[in-house]
């Protein structure tokens, strides 16, 4: 009787070591998939880019250019203030309208910010045909869409529900 039962447990931990072996493998050959569809929407996205002319690129270039100096500026304001923010909002005694007045400086330059994107878009899209158009903006909708997805407010919100439940436990 002994036996049997030793046999049986030596079978049962084979087949449970045989399925969790097997496993793995299973998220393996989904993450080949995965990665296969990327490389592929990759592919796709470097090809779009070379319906541009040469002219056309070097005319996106400048404009580029032309913007990097005071989008560089601004960018480098808004790490100030939101710095600033941080303190205010950390301190040990809270100043309400110190802190407002933080969120209405950091909107106001996340909006220049904004414009000037909006501005150097426009410009770009000038130089278009109707058909480059068509497709440069459905690669920015599709852009767009990506960023909603995967917003990084939405992984500070996961990040603060994530540290709440570790304080709690």
């Amino acid at each position: 009787m002994k036996t049997k039962a030793t046999s049986l447990a030596i079978i049962f931990v084979f087949a449970a070591f045989t399925m969790f072996a097997q496993q793995p493998e299973r998220r393996h050959q989904v993450d080949k998939a995965k990665v296969h569809k990327l490389r592929q929407m990759h592919a796709e996205n470097k090809g779009e880019n070379n319906f541009f002319t040469e002219e056309q690129k070097e005319a996106m270039k400048a404009i580029r250019l032309k913007s990097a100096k005071e989008v560089k500026a601004y960018r480098d304001q808004l790490r100030e203030l939101e710095a600033h923010h941080q303190t205010l909002t950390t301190a040990d005694v809270a100043d309400l309208n110190a802190i407002n007045s933080s969120i209405e400086k950091i909107g106001k330059v996340k909006m220049e910010l904004a414009k000037i994107r909006a501005k150097d878009h426009q410009e770009v899209r000038s130089l278009l045909t109707e058909e480059q158009r068509m497709k440069f903006d459905s690669r920015r909708n599709r852009m767009d869409n990506n960023r909603e997805r995967h917003s990084p407010g939405e992984e500070k919100m996961n990040m603060r529900k994530d540290r709440k439940t570790f304080e709690r436990g």
